[in-house]
Order: structure tokens, then C-alpha cells, then sequence
């Protein structure tokens, strides 16, 4: 494992460039979101809760005047291939090319055994952990190869490493998403202008969180915030040499690297 150092200023680091992130009204997506909109990209905000885009879209035009900013309402858990091809289109028909895709949006309703989960919530948690992500990187393909040096951030979880008991289908889920980040990259290596790698930002103030761990003291959690640099980094030019990877968030200031 390396330690990298963030990036220091984030400030026109995505000039031209166009990223969407998934889950963006969520505390990480919404730090993402803040973070692109700041380095200078144009940003699609994508999420179920369209009070919380609004609301985001709000907050991030109030920080950074002249944003520009795109909102899509989509519900993971009940898309079909079908409106994922419609979002392509859409998208198609506004933008030359996508240059970063994060997948940051996430399921876990609480931990339990695999003998009580139903096949309704394991469904569910796969649908948006694992088969969301497959399906917008195929239908975004296009897009994604029109860019210069696109870039690909698949959210995982220290859980897809160390499978304990009770994480059921989300376990599953973020062990299989590495999976795909990893066969994306190596298929990618051979010619394609594309980069996947995986993130795993450790202990941070989310719900997700407090779901997994009620009983934890935020004193020992990061803040949502300390990632914003590392966003940067990831979906932008600066990151081009690395696909394959996975990055770990750790004391607020480091990136640890490991294959």
C-alpha cells in the first residue's frame, strides 16, 4: 500500500468536464456534487429524492455562483434497462461526451442474519448496490468513450473484503461491485480511454453508518467533507494513471493505494 497525497486546491481542477454521481442528494454524493461543482465541472445530480436535489441544487448555486447543473430523478431500486437507456439518450442530446461517473448512491436498511432477510430487501439491496451500477456504466458507454480520459468511482465498503456475519446482501452486493470495477478496468486496459477503480472512504458520518454501527461515537468518524479533495481527484484528468485500484480514505488526510 502507498500513501498519496490530496490534491491541495480543487478549484478549476474539472474544467470541461462533465461528471454525474448517483445518490447525490446523500451526504457523500452531496459533498461530490459541492466538490465538482466547485472544481468546475457541469454536474448531474441523480437521486430518488427530488426535494433533496432541489435542495442541493439550491445550496450549491448559493456556493458556488454559475454552477451549472443538471437534476434527474431516478429510483434505483425500480429502474429498468429501459430507463437507463432513456437517461443515456437524454443525456446524449445535452453533452458531447461524459467525463466521470461516480457511484456513490446506496442500500442498507440494518444488519440481520441471512436466515431472516426476504427476498424482497436482498433483492432491493442488490438492485441498487450492484445491478444500478452495471447498468448505467453499459448505457453511459457511449458517453464515457467520447471523453478524453473518462473516469469511473465505484463506492465500495470494507465489508466487500472482510465478509462478516449479518451484512447479508449488502456484503454481497459491494463484494460483487468490486468485482465489476475490476473486470471493467482490465477490459479497458487494452484501448479504451476509460478507468475504473473503486473507493472505499472508511468510517464516515453517514446513515448508512449509523445504520451498520448504531452504538458508534462520531468522535471516532470522519466527516463527509474530508473527502471532497479526494472526489476531485478520482473523476478528474489527475487520477488518468490509475484503473484497477482502490483507494481507501484514512486519518483525514492520506489515500491509501492497494491493487
Amino acid at each position: 500500500m502507498n500513501r498519496l497525497p490530496l490534491p491541495r486546491e480543487v478549484a478549476g481542477k474539472l474544467e470541461e468536464r462533465v461528471v454525474l454521481i448517483t445518490g447525490a442528494a446523500g451526504a457523500l454524493g452531496s459533498v461530490a456534487a459541492h466538490a465538482c461543482a466547485e472544481a468546475g465541472a457541469s454536474v448531474i445530480l441523480l437521486d430518488k429524492n427530488v426535494a433533496g436535489l432541489e435542495a442541493l441544487r439550491d445550496d450549491i448555486l448559493a456556493r458556488t455562483p454559475g454552477a451549472r447543473l443538471a437534476l434527474f430523478p431516478m429510483d434505483l431500486a425500480g429502474a429498468m434497462p429501459e430507463h437507463y437507456r432513456q437517461l443515456a439518450e437524454t443525456l446524449a442530446g445535452h453533452y458531447p461526451s461524459l467525463d466521470g461517473l461516480l457511484h456513490n448512491a446506496a442500500h442498507l436498511e440494518y444488519l440481520e442474519p441471512l436466515a431472516c432477510q426476504t427476498p424482497q430487501r436482498w433483492f432491493q439491496s442488490l438492485q441498487v448496490n450492484l445491478n444500478a451500477p452495471f447498468l448505467l456504466t453499459q448505457s453511459l458507454l457511449p458517453l464515457l468513450r467520447k471523453s478524453r480520459d473518462a473516469s469511473v468511482v465505484f463506492t465500495s465498503d470494507s465489508s466487500a473484503r472482510e465478509p462478516k456475519a449479518y451484512w447479508g446482501a449488502y456484503g454481497v452486493s459491494k463484494a460483487g461491485v468490486e468485482s465489476l470495477a475490476k473486470i471493467l478496468a482490465a477490459e479497458w486496459e487494452a484501448g479504451d480511454r476509460l478507468r475504473a477503480n473503486i473507493l472505499i472512504p472508511g468510517p464516515v458520518r453517514t446513515p448508512v453508518r449509523y445504520r451498520a454501527f448504531p452504538g458508534e461515537s462520531e468522535k471516532d468518524l470522519t466527516t463527509p467533507h474530508s473527502l471532497a479533495k479526494l472526489y476531485v481527484y478520482l473523476l478528474g484528468p489527475a487520477s488518468r494513471d490509475w484503473s484497477g485500484q482502490t483507494f481507501i480514505f484514512q486519518d483525514d488526510q492520506y489515500v491509501l493505494r492497494t491493487g
